[in-house]
């Protein structure tokens, strides 16, 4: 057992000097809401967050119109990605405005919505929202 603990805590000192914990941002805010004017629908909107609380990027689906907007807020080397319902959405670095997506999802059905950020290519902090279209 003594053997397993030693393994766990060089395995997490290797992470960290290796770079398994990537990227800056170290949370994320993320909710939704019914209140959008879409009877029936859920609007989702997802955050990440640098050290200081300060959004990086940001991914939103409303509900109204079934939209996808994807957002680099931030020139900081890293951006962000969407996965709605599995299929894949790239955002736009802020300077170029944000990335819409006009969907087509029916009335009623239910939206995955997972927002990764991406940095040479690999993506990680995930999280995902449940919507509704």
């Amino acid at each position: 057992m003594r053997k397993v603990g030693r393994f766990v805590v060089v395995f997490a000192a290797m992470g960290a000097l290796f770079g398994l914990n990537q990227g800056s941002a170290t949370a994320m805010e993320a909710f939704c809401f019914t209140n959008d004017g879409d009877a029936g629908g859920k609007s989702c909107y997802i955050y990440h967050e640098d050290k200081d609380g300060n959004h990086v990027d940001s991914v939103k689906f409303d509900a109204w119109g079934e939209i996808l907007t994807v957002n680099d807020l931030v020139a900081n080397g890293e951006g962000v990605v969407a996965y709605v319902n599995g299929d894949r959405y790239p955002g736009m670095p802020s300077a170029y405005g944000p990335q819409r997506y006009d969907l087509s999802i029916a009335e009623g059905k239910s939206v995955e919505l997972k927002s990764c950020q991406i940095k040479d290519g690999r993506e990680y902090d995930c999280h995902t929202e449940w919507a509704v279209a």
